[in-house]
């Protein structure tokens, strides 16, 4: 039993004797303070903190009343009995009605522990009524002040109508009180709310249990928000059904829209707006498990575009990301629906064709493809055209899980790029053992420039009028160690793709300039020396800065050095070509354009590029004596030279008839394999010392 403080206000030391012997009888466990005076009295109040007073009515200086008047002004909830022998009936009614719980007759204390315990307990309840009504009115005030929108539905009415809201709601909806009140609950929900969300809210007031929705609600303009609603029962009637439930709103629209952007970077690409790699591999996982249960097939096409970072290095990232998003756009137009399309890097993408059942649908979708990115791109002045290259691969037939049919369209995708690119190839097995061919490759490329491994070949120029060489085109080989010898179309492609392509390119300027020097300090006559620049280079903003210190720890002369660039590398901006052309030539650097025809050139580009020579590709002297569209086209570009005032050459010459027919036609100089293949720098000199170009080719065709 707790231990009860009691403060006694007795004057008789007998009668307090007695009333403490009454209590220990009772079993009241306590302790007691005994005062007679009201200093002592007011001392005590305060310091002993009693949790009772015991007091008689009649004492020499204060008397019982006063003892009261002072607890009710300084602790009220103190409750207080008089305990005397000397108070009337009225005096006793009087003290009650001032706030003395009780009065007990000395003569009769055997009531007194009966007394404290009602008294105690009539505070206790008195406390929890107090603290009852205040927490309901703090409640009632938190809910009207709350800034979430409440409100309460008597559901036991007709119409279940809402009888109470609080201002949040009203702030939030736009609807006032009078214009809620008798109201259904779902008043605010439109035609588009989510059905089954709204019936598991009737089926929980129909049980009278809690429940939670997540609704589209309207305000009062119309206007769309998120609502989280909680509802919950909180009262029964007599009947024990639920009458009244309070409901929670919580907008959560900020929060969704949140969820909703989080969800888009999840799964969708953000500079196109298609699907990403995550979503492209749920969509996979899906068809896998359609094409399981179904023997449905499907296939997987790795497209990518060719030569997209000569777009980017060329015309700024800002026009590469605007043909992506373009791109993007005319794949989706080639697929049905339910088919998907994915951007899975930067100029890569995916489609997972599930509504295709054969290879010759497949066959339309890329024909559709085909027509789409054969239609110029209106990004620049000048229209850009862009090719892909596109690897395609099945289930069940090609892979019976996503990483491995993946892997085989990413390996078509390359075979179709080692193929010249612009096609289209389906996967095959031995694709596998080539593409790790090429990473291999790849791997080993990193180290032949700090290992020594790449060498040049030259391969002789020859006036078609004097049989002398004039110059020498330098051309990268591999030298492998256990390879071999490896040629650039096996490597290039690969050193474009990984951007090895403007070290090697630099080597390689640096390495001709060293060794046509130095054929010239050898006493050989001094030849120019030419030089294939890369896509890549051209767009360095460094370019003429490296071929002009390159020049300058060389030590040879400018006008000995050739730089071959082809027409498709300058007509991507012609301008910034223009510009940087003009600089380099003004070095003393000869100019030539390489495989010229095969391109696109606006003759009026042309003639302001500070183009010193012509190169007629080998693809048209190939037939020249036996097509007489490749006549036509070769005898052309050697007429357009001379209108120009530029000379022309013309590459892969390897017959006397090709070298007839050119000679008839005007063209200046000519390399190929009728006067000599590429040699490495020693064999070269040897050639030069002996010069047997007029043994080589008949004196008819030479005529001198």
């Amino acid at each position: 039993m707790k231990l009860l403080k009691i403060l006694l206000v007795e004057d008789s030391p007998t009668d307090a004797e007695l009333t403490l012997r009454e209590l220990k009888r009772g079993g009241v466990v306590c302790d007691i303070k005994h005062v007679d005076t009201e200093h002592d009295y007011r001392h005590q109040l305060s310091h002993f903190q009693p949790d009772i007073i015991l007091s008689d009515y009649s004492l020499p200086t204060f008397d019982g009343l006063r003892a009261l008047e002072i607890v009710k002004a300084e602790q009220p909830d103190i409750p207080f009995i008089f305990v005397s022998g000397t108070m009337g009936e009225e005096t006793a009614i009087e003290s009650l009605k001032q706030g003395a719980m009780d009065y007990i007759i000395k003569g009769n204390l055997s009531r007194l522990p009966t007394a404290i315990n009602n008294a105690l307990d009539r505070v206790q309840k008195r406390e929890a009524l107090k603290q009852a009504e205040e927490a309901l009115l703090l409640h009632n005030h938190a809910i009207e002040v709350s800034a979430t929108p409440t409100l309460i539905v008597d559901v036991s009415a007709s119409g279940m109508p809402i009888i109470y809201i609080n201002h949040a709601f009203e702030h939030v909806t736009g609807y006032s009180k009078e214009e809620v009140i008798g109201r259904n609950w779902n008043f605010l929900q439109g035609d588009d709310t989510n059905q089954l969300e709204l019936e598991k809210l009737r089926q929980a007031i129909e049980e009278g249990s809690a429940s939670s929705a997540v609704l589209r609600n309207y305000r009062k303009d119309g206007s769309l928000f998120i609502n989280e609603l909680y509802l919950s029962p909180v009262l029964t009637n007599p009947n024990g059904k639920v009458q009244y439930y309070v409901g929670v709103q919580n907008d959560i629209t900020q929060i969704r829209q949140y969820q909703e952007a989080l969800e888009r970077q999840a799964n969708y690409d953000l500079l196109t707006g298609l699907a990403n790699r995550n979503l492209l591999k749920e969509r996979i996982k899906h068809a896998f498990n359609e094409g399981r249960r179904s023997g449905k097939v499907f296939t997987v096409a790795f497209i990518d575009i060719d030569n997209f970072k000569r777009v980017n290095d060329s015309l700024g990232h800002s026009i590469g990301d605007e043909l992506i998003k373009m791109v993007a756009e005319r794949l989706q137009h080639c697929v049905r629906e339910g088919d998907t399309v994915a951007r899975v890097g930067g100029d890569e993408f995916v489609m997972l064709l599930t509504s295709q059942s054969s290879e010759e649908s497949t066959h339309v979708v890329l024909q559709r493809i085909n027509i789409e990115m054969g239609k110029p791109f209106p990004l620049t002045k000048k229209q850009l055209t862009v090719t892909c290259s596109i690897g395609l691969a099945s289930f069940p037939r090609d892979g019976d899980n996503a990483e491995t049919l993946m892997a085989n369209a990413d390996s078509a995708m390359y075979r179709a790029k080692a193929n010249g690119r612009n096609n289209f190839q389906f996967y095959a097995k031995e694709m596998n053992a080539e593409l790790g061919e090429r990473l291999s490759l790849e791997n080993d490329l990193w180290h032949a420039l700090e290992r020594d491994e790449l060498i040049l070949h030259y391969q002789p120029q020859i006036n078609m009028f004097t049989g002398e060489v004039i110059g020498m085109e330098a051309l990268v080989r591999w030298q492998h160690p256990t390879r071999g010898l490896i040629p650039p179309i096996q490597f290039i492609s690969i050193a474009e793709d990984d951007g090895l392509i403007i070290p090697i390119g630099e080597w390689v300027l640096r390495k001709a300039c060293e060794d046509n020097q130095q054929l010239q300090l050898d006493g050989f006559k001094p030849i120019r020396v030419a030089v294939n620049l890369s896509a890549r280079q051209l767009v360095q903003k460094s370019l003429v800065r490296t071929v002009s210190q390159i020049l300058a720890q060389t030590r040879m002369q400018p006008q000995y050095l050739e730089l071959e660039i082809t027409e498709s590398m300058i007509m991507h901006n012609v301008e910034d070509s223009i510009s940087l052309l003009s600089k380099i030539n003004k070095l003393g650097v000869q100019l030539s354009l390489d495989d010229f025809g095969t391109g696109y050139s606006s003759l009026a580009y042309l003639k302001r590029f500070p183009i010193k020579r012509l190169k007629i590709d080998k693809s048209f002297i190939r037939d020249i004596a036996t097509d007489p569209n490749d006549a036509i086209i070769s005898r052309s570009i050697i007429a357009l030279a001379h209108a120009l005032q530029v000379e022309s050459i013309a590459e892969g010459v390897e017959t006397v008839e090709q070298f007839e027919f050119l000679k008839a036609n005007g063209c200046n100089e000519v390399q190929g394999y009728l006067f000599s293949k590429p040699l490495p720098i020693d064999a070269l000199r040897i050639f030069l010392a002996s010069n047997p170009v007029r043994t080589t080719i008949p004196s008819a065709a030479l005529d001198f």
